[in-house]
């Protein structure tokens, strides 16, 4: 692969950083008017060492983390990721063994801080934004998934900051973090995938003690990476089986307390381990209360999962165009490099407009978190800022899952697109592209189906377009500035008929069936404001900018016009 500073070679990424985002907007609620800074001072607490005390100084430090972090990709994992794919992974005994090659670039992210970058800095994380864990993200997918998914899960516990007691963050998050712990979701099982309110894994209260029995499957690096501890956030019924939902709790067990059945054969990520594990009396550790597992914790730590996926879609599509353009420019045929041969260069443009596109739906639902989030921490809220923030939890509970939805989708086309553009070298073993390819597509398919995604945001949206909805608000304050661009008019004006339509459907069964059109033409509406504002803000870039934007609507219209048919057609 590319071997170079994965964020500083990446123009549009340090654009949205340095350019686009309204840090003034983020940094002091996320800061809470910089209250770290000055419990620091009084306490000298180590954690808070770091805590910025301005906008300046948080921005300057996210700057650092992003460097730091675009150092370790673009020079070392991009490197060993080919070969971690080829080698995989070994089940012997019981015992998970993961190539040594990962082993020693995942001590290298730990090494340099950036394991736990989910976390508070009074619990030994970083301290960052969504924004900014975004961007991380990104960066890290581009190099390789496989790796980044065994040092980014223990994002997966920054849940544990929401719903366990203070005495259970204060015991378990700092030894996640000093650990380096694997953390996994344990909810699919054997019989039950997406269908978790009928899960059958049973915990029992034995004395002071919670013992769990049954069997989990996909559970991705819950073996721990060669002998390092994990745990699994585990859904497990505490009420009877008829119960339902409400019979599900939440609890810690550690890997050393369950055994690995065995680990899937997969057709890419293969150096994820993606186990299947086994409880017989494993003890377990009750998280938050009782009965709420599902319709609360679950629920909190599968949002933050989308928006890695939406993150993960960005880096794999980066990683996939900037190996398809630097081979388009190399390689010769015909007297002439293939990227000046039209039909090859509209692919790449092409793809890297769609990839501004998903850079930006990224940004915005990271952002969308962000404006609502700090509102978990139990601060005192004024009235005004209570509204704020609920406006910004409903507009994130629908942006979320479209951001995952359509940055998994365009993936997979935009890499299907970058594995053409190299032609036979594409499917070979030779370049990087396959294993893109073969990685790629797991991204729509696990942390919640497309299918799945579409039918969590389908509410928000069609409730959301009513004359006093969230989902039109949002949508007419991402219209400011582009009031007078008619195209986007126009695609506007074809989404609301697209609703309209929707909504006048009887059936239920249909509705479902039809729901994707809906939010397909949703999320291109978002994106084309978003891209429009980017243009308007661009400093250096405005000129490509347009660019972009002109054929994406180009592309949204003749979209949203073929949505319009099929639901006429109905």
């Amino acid at each position: 692969m590319i071997q170079n500073n994965y964020f500083q070679s990446n123009e549009d990424l340090k654009e949205h950083f340095y350019d686009l985002i309204d840090w003034n907007e983020i940094v002091p609620i996320y800061e809470n008017q910089f209250s770290d800074a000055k419990l620091y001072e009084s306490t000298k607490n180590a954690r808070l060492e770091m805590a910025p005390s301005s906008v300046e100084e948080a921005v300057a430090y996210y700057e650092e983390i992003l460097k730091s972090c675009g150092e370790i990709s673009g020079m070392y994992v991009s490197q060993v990721a080919s070969t971690v794919d080829a080698k995989g992974l070994k089940f012997e005994n019981g015992e998970v063994i993961h190539p040594k090659e990962m082993v020693d670039v995942i001590q290298m992210y730990h090494d340099a801080g950036l394991g736990p970058a989910a976390f508070k800095r009074k619990y030994g994380g970083l301290g960052v934004p969504s924004i900014i864990k975004a961007m991380i993200a990104e960066i890290m997918y581009r190099s390789d998934s496989s790796i980044t998914i065994a040092v980014g899960s223990m994002g997966l516990a920054a849940i544990l900051e929401v719903c366990a007691s203070e005495e259970m963050k204060q015991e378990w998050i700092p030894k996640l973090i000093s650990g380096n712990y694997t953390v996994t979701m344990g909810l699919s099982e054997p019989d039950f995938g997406s269908d978790l309110p009928n899960i059958t894994t049973k915990a029992v209260k034995n004395g002071e003690d919670w013992l769990l029995n049954g069997t989990k499957r996909f559970q991705t690096v819950a073996c721990g990476i060669n002998g390092n501890p994990g745990i699994t956030l585990t859904l497990a019924r505490t009420g009877t089986q008829e119960s339902g939902a409400r019979g599900l709790s939440f609890f810690i067990v550690e890997n050393k307390d369950y055994q690995i059945q065995g680990i899937e054969k997969k057709l890419g990520i293969k150096a994820s381990a993606t186990c299947e594990t086994v409880f017989e009396n494993s003890k377990g550790h009750l998280v938050g209360k009782e009965g709420f597992g599902l319709v609360k914790y679950v629920m909190g730590m599968l949002n933050g999962a989308r928006l890695s996926v939406s993150s993960q879609g960005t880096g794999i599509v980066t990683a996939a165009y900037e190996e398809a353009f630097k081979y388009a420019n190399e390689r010769i045929q015909f007297g002439k490099a293939i990227y000046e041969i039209p039909a090859v260069k509209r692919m790449l443009d092409r793809m890297e407009r769609e990839l501004a596109g998903m850079r930006c739906l990224m940004v915005e639902a990271a952002y969308s978190v962000d404006k609502y989030y700090w509102y978990e921490d139990g601060r005192e809220v004024y009235p005004e800022e209570s509204k704020t923030a609920k406006f910004w939890e409903k507009v994130a509970n629908t942006l979320t899952p479209i951001s995952k939805y359509y940055n998994s989708e365009m993936c997979n086309d935009l890499v299907y697109d970058g594995l053409q553009v190299l032609g036979g070298a594409g499917y070979t073993e030779d370049y990087d592209l396959s294993r893109l390819y073969r990685d790629a597509r797991i991204t729509n398919i696990y942390d919640g189906t497309t299918q799945i995604q579409v039918n969590a945001a389908i509410g928000g949206i069609t409730s959301g377009m009513t004359g006093t909805g969230t989902f039109r608000a949002y949508l007419d304050h991402l219209a400011k500035g582009s009031e007078g661009n008619k195209t986007l008019t126009e695609i506007r004006n074809l989404f609301e008929s697209i609703v309209d339509t929707f909504k006048l459907i009887q059936d239920q069964g249909t509705k479902e069936a039809y729901s994707f059109e809906v939010v397909e033409s949703a999320a291109r509406v978002v994106i084309g404001y978003l891209m429009e504002r980017s243009k308007n803000k661009s400093k250096s870039r405005k000129e490509l900018r347009s660019k972009w934007c002109q054929e994406f609507h180009k592309d949204s219209y003749a979209i949203l016009t073929s949505n319009h048919i099929k639901l006429k057609s109905v």
